[in-house]
């Protein structure tokens, strides 16, 4: 069998999971230094996929692929030094593997790209080459480019303000399937005709988000249900504040979450901001207003608050 015809098995065993089969293939094909053949050998090594993950083989089989001018190799090498995955974490060197791999035509590395030009990783921050990129990729239907760039007009970052130009690159983001223009549409009131989860099913999402490894991706969608009003997205909103989950700790945005939750007339959430206004957590420390929460809550059938109540009076 040739070399092309072997590697093609190794593939398709690859795309319908049958990693114990295509490991073989790959392994045999890398030490022959195919590129291709060690990019999948790198990206079974680092997922674990057929073997123990094994990061240092991982960063080694993308450098054997970089080093054949193998685009998605080159990509991946950034990708392993953003994370620290079998090398040193280092924002500057993601940058310029990315940097390679976007002139030799990977998608994924321009938008890699975009992103530290945007943030300032390993780069200088430059909004607007950020947004050059993106228009560019946009050309190509790429729907996140196309989002990003809506985002860019709708809150004046590297262009100029311009609600039109938001809504115009948001629909056609929102055209392209953009899950994240969907989401911004709902997040400032205007549902998308195509979008059909209910609420409670966006609090879900968020509150799955919330407890991964990525809980700054559940904000939206708390958002977006404290705003069609759902307690739990409210109370999810308070632990995310109060415990740094996504964001940055703020005592007082826990606060004026727990307040609008409680205002709701959820006992939990009265029991919640009684207890803040006592311990004084994002707002000054007021026992008459604890009191009054903590009877409120009492009364919604909340039944720690009796005691909470007793303990706060001495009876």
């Amino acid at each position: 069998m040739e070399k092309d015809e072997r590697l093609s098995e190794a593939i398709k065993l690859f795309d319908v999971r049958q990693y114990d089969k295509a490991l073989p293939l790959i392994r045999k094909l890398a030490k022959k230094n195919d590129p291709e053949a060690n990019y999948y050998l790198g990206m079974m090594a680092m997922s674990g996929l057929g073997m123990k993950k094994d990061p240092s083989l991982a960063y080694e089989s993308f450098q054997k692929a970089a080093m054949e001018l193998d685009k998605n190799g080159t990509y991946m090498c950034g990708v392993c030094h953003a994370n620290g995955i079998g090398t040193t974490k280092n924002d500057q060197k993601a940058f310029e593997y990315y940097q390679t791999a976007s002139e030799q035509g990977s998608p994924a590395a321009k938008t890699k790209m975009a992103q530290a030009y945007e943030l300032g990783l390993g780069v200088a921050k430059n909004e607007v080459k950020a947004l050059k990129i993106y228009v560019e990729l946009a050309k190509n239907e790429d729907a996140y480019a196309a989002f990003r760039i809506g985002l860019a007009y709708l809150e004046g970052r590297g262009v100029q303000k311009s609600a039109e130009n938001a809504f115009s690159w948001l629909n056609k983001a929102l055209s392209y399937g953009s899950i994240d223009a969907m989401n911004q549409f709902r997040l400032i009131g205007t549902k998308s005709k195509t979008d059909a989860r209910t609420t409670s099913m966006m609090v879900k999402i968020g509150e799955e988000l919330l407890n991964s490894d990525h809980p700054q991706d559940a904000l939206i969608y708390l958002e977006i249900g404290s705003n069609e009003g759902n307690i739990l997205a409210y109370t999810l909103l308070v632990k995310a504040y109060d415990e740094g989950l996504g964001v940055l700790p703020d005592s007082k945005k826990a606060f004026d979450y727990a307040l609008k939750a409680a205002n709701m007339g959820d006992g939990a959430s009265m029991f919640k901001l009684a207890y803040k206004y006592e311990c004084g957590q994002g707002v000054d420390s007021s026992f008459v207003s604890a009191a009054k929460w903590y009877e409120e809550a009492q009364k919604a059938g909340y039944e720690p608050a009796t005691e909470a109540l007793s303990s706060l009076r001495g009876y």
